[in-house]
């Protein structure tokens, strides 16, 4: 018999038997609507840390176990409501090179003054960024889409055209002399 359950990231709610289960390392068993929202779920879990990764130690030069200003992360999530995490991370990564300019010339007094003046670099730059990766994925899809699989052009028979006499209609019957 199903228990009731609620998904971990959307709080819907269901039962045992119809939802993915995943036993965690403490071996509590945690529940999604299904198995590809929580491959999806993983996957944007990983793109946020690779990205905070890549801000913490390349933009920021901050070593490992120096704490990442709570505003920063903020920051991104407010970004990431509209923008994937691929984007943001692109757009740190073609600005890395200004952003550390301005950190190093600036003069700042605050990290929070530091992390508004980086967030606003990304922001005027994330559009142009987003069009191009929104074309960029548009154009894979339809790509993946419009595969030819050559196995079933190698299957088809090579036909030869078959000539058709041509009809004449009621001539054909008729003879020379009762034309």
């Amino acid at each position: 018999m199903a228990r009731k359950c609620t998904c971990q990231i959307c709080k819907s709610k269901g039962d045992t038997a119809t939802f993915y289960k995943v036993t965690d390392d403490k071996g509590k068993n945690k529940y999604y609507c299904s198995k590809a929202e929580y491959n999806h779920f993983n996957i944007e879990k990983e793109k946020k840390q690779l990205l905070m990764k890549y801000i913490a130690e390349e933009v920021l030069g901050y070593v490992d176990g120096q704490i990442v200003p709570p505003i920063l992360i903020k920051k991104i999530g407010d970004l990431n409501k509209f923008y994937d995490y691929e984007v943001i991370h692109k757009c740190f990564e073609l600005n890395n090179d200004s952003i550390k300019y301005w950190i190093e010339n600036k003069g700042f007094t605050s990290e929070y003054g530091m992390i508004s003046y980086i967030m606003k670099i990304i922001e005027s730059n994330i559009n142009d960024l987003y069009k191009q990766w929104k074309y960029h994925k548009q154009q894979t899809s339809t790509i993946e889409n419009n595969v030819l699989d050559v196995s079933i052009i190698n299957e088809i028979e090579i036909t030869k055209p078959v000539n058709k006499k041509v009809d004449h209609g009621i001539l054909d019957f008729l003879d020379e002399n009762e034309l």
